[in-house]
Formats: structure tokens, C-alpha cells, sequence
């Protein structure tokens, strides 16, 4: 049975869990516009090479991949390739498509209804991507989902480049990067995990946490909404996971927590940084995911760096909507 770590239990909301409730619901993927586009294969296998000193190397597989992404334009009039990567477990691209026109069936573009398929739609694409890299290795590596943002200005660009160049050094860091630094009991690794994640730009939470029994929480306790549950999480005595974008300081706000065993205190980065930077907490958030059991997921800024973080998650993790 869930148990919930009230935080607002004037503002409960009903929750709503699964991956496909951070699709764009009711979107019209024929739409011009850009879409950083994540798709992942089965189990998180890795199916297209490995990572090695911050750089993706890729196999035969790999390089099949990255060849049809490239290819996209050939097929489909309408789409630019704009930044993507292949990495051993998922494909990052980041697609633009052109004001609507006459694609390669000669049809003007229409929003896609459920089994109703329309050419040179953002599904229709993905479909015949992971189609015909299937068909190039005689099997299919593929989850049957792929995911999306919508890209919506200059900024959100510029934000979503960086992180697809930086994606294979994050991914070695929080794969191969080894054990971290800690500060408090190390057994509270051993508690089933819920990730807890919310984007900045919301003072209050709007929800409870449902927690199962015996579950610590995991987070890098950075935005508004993460930093009140972690208020919370010290007041209910909690056990917690803080994952540190910086280096490891005198927390002498929660060093009761920390002596008592129920708080560890991770951190990857040198003491003497002192300061979060927005690489590094894009890390916390992609070491909480690859961490954590489950995950709970509060305010979410549509094509935030969050929203980005979230598809590369495993598939089949349970994720569960604030």
C-alpha cells in the first residue's frame, strides 16, 4: 500500500502514471516547428557502441543508425536534421519541420488520428526511422515508443544543442564514472528508490509524494517544489538521497539528518567547487533517473531541460505525474 509525504495536502491533486503522460497530448505532429525527438531500445540495451572518455564510439549498429537519422531529408521533404547522436541505449535528434507543403505522397499535411498514419507527420517519420534501421540489422532493437519536446523558441534550441553534444560525457560520468563522494550512511542505498523532479519556475508544490513503505527519496533537491520536499523529508525524518552539483561542503543545516544515518550526501565534483551550474545539475537529474526504482515527477516545464532528461530514462520505469 502507497503511504503519501504530504507537502500541500490542501492542493492534492489526482496522479496519473506512465511514460505516455508526458507525451504532448492532442498535438498536431504535422505542425512546422522543432522537435527534440528521443528513442530508446528494448530493456535500455545497449545496442549502438559504448562511450569512451566522454566520446561515443559506435559499432556496425550504431553506425546504421546515425547513417538513416542523417538520411531523414532524403525521404522527407519536410524535415531538417538539425543536432543529434547516437548513444549505446537511445538516439537524441534534434528535427525541424518546415511550413507545411507537399510531401512525398503528395498530400498536404493533416493532424494523425490513432491507426490513421499521415505522411510526413513526426510519427509517421519516427515509424519509418526505426523501420528501416530495423530492416538494415535483420532485427528490432527498438522500444515501441519514441518521445518528444517541442522546441518552441531560440532559447529552448540553444538549450537542447548543448544538451545532446554534452549527452555521451554526462552518460559516461553517471555510467562509468565510479562511486562518488559521500557525506552520511551509505546503507540508505541500499532502500528502494523513488527520484523525485520538478522544473524550476513554481514557488509552491501542488501535490502529495506518494511513497511506498520504506522507500528513501532521491533527488538533487534544486528547484522550488525539490527543495520542499526536502524540507519536509528532514521535518518527517524521511530517509534521502541528495545528489550534490557541486562539491561536498559543511551542510550544517541538515547535519542532524546526516549523524542520525537517515540523509547521504552524494557529490561526483571536487570540494572546491562551490557552486551549481546547469551542466552539472543536468547531471544530478540524469544520475537520480539511473538511480532511482521509480520516479515522481512534480512541476514540469514543457521544454525545460527536465522534460528532456525524462526520455532517457528506461521505458518501463513507472513514472508518476504530480
Amino acid at each position: 500500500m502507497n503511504t503519501s509525504f504530504s507537502i500541500a495536502p490542501r492542493h492534492a491533486v489526482a496522479l496519473s502514471t506512465g511514460r505516455k503522460h508526458l507525451r504532448m497530448q492532442g498535438w498536431d505532429f504535422t505542425s512546422p516547428g522543432w522537435y527534440f525527438l528521443t528513442v530508446c531500445t528494448k530493456n535500455m540495451r545497449s545496442e549502438f557502441g559504448t562511450v569512451v572518455n566522454g566520446r561515443m564510439t559506435l559499432n556496425e549498429a550504431g553506425r546504421i543508425a546515425d547513417k538513416f537519422w542523417r538520411e531523414i531529408p532524403r525521404h522527407f521533404p519536410r524535415a531538417v536534421v538539425d543536432e543529434q547522436v547516437v548513444m549505446p541505449n537511445h538516439v537524441h535528434g534534434l528535427l525541424r519541420l518546415t511550413e507545411t507543403g507537399w510531401d512525398i505522397d503528395g498530400l498536404t499535411a493533416r493532424r494523425e488520428a490513432f491507426g490513421k498514419p499521415v505522411a510526413g507527420s513526426v510519427p509517421t517519420i519516427m515509424r519509418s526511422y526505426k523501420g528501416a534501421v530495423t530492416r538494415a540489422l535483420g532485427r528490432n532493437p527498438w522500444h515501441r515508443r519514441f518521445y518528444e519536446v517541442r522546441a518552441r523558441d531560440d532559447l529552448a534550441r540553444t538549450n537542447i544543442r548543448n544538451y545532446i553534444r554534452r549527452n555521451p560525457g554526462n552518460f559516461d560520468a553517471v555510467v562509468n564514472g565510479g562511486e562518488p563522494q559521500s557525506l552520511g550512511n551509505k546503507a540508505v542505498l541500499d532502500l528502494p528508490k523513488v527520484g523525485f523532479l520538478a522544473s524550476r519556475g513554481q514557488a509552491n508544490p501542488h501535490g502529495n509524494l506518494p511513497l511506498k513503505p520504506g522507500e528513501a527519496i532521491i533527488s538533487g533537491f534544486l528547484s522550488p517544489m525539490e527543495r520542499a520536499v526536502f524540507r519536509a523529508g528532514l521535518a518527517s525524518k524521511r530517509p534521502m538521497i541528495w545528489v550534490l552539483p557541486h562539491g561536498l561542503n559543511t551542510l550544517t543545516a541538515c547535519r542532524s539528518a546526516i549523524e542520525e544515518g537517515r540523509l547521504l550526501v552524494l557529490s561526483p565534483f571536487e570540494t572546491a567547487i562551490e557552486a551549481p551550474s546547469a551542466r552539472r545539475a543536468v547531471w544530478c537529474n540524469q544520475y537520480v533517473l539511473a538511480h532511482c526504482n521509480r520516479a515522481v515527477v512534480g512541476h514540469l516545464n514543457p521544454d525545460g531541460m527536465l522534460a528532456c532528461i525524462l526520455h532517457e530514462a528506461d521505458p518501463d520505469m513507472e513514472i508518476v505525474r504530480l
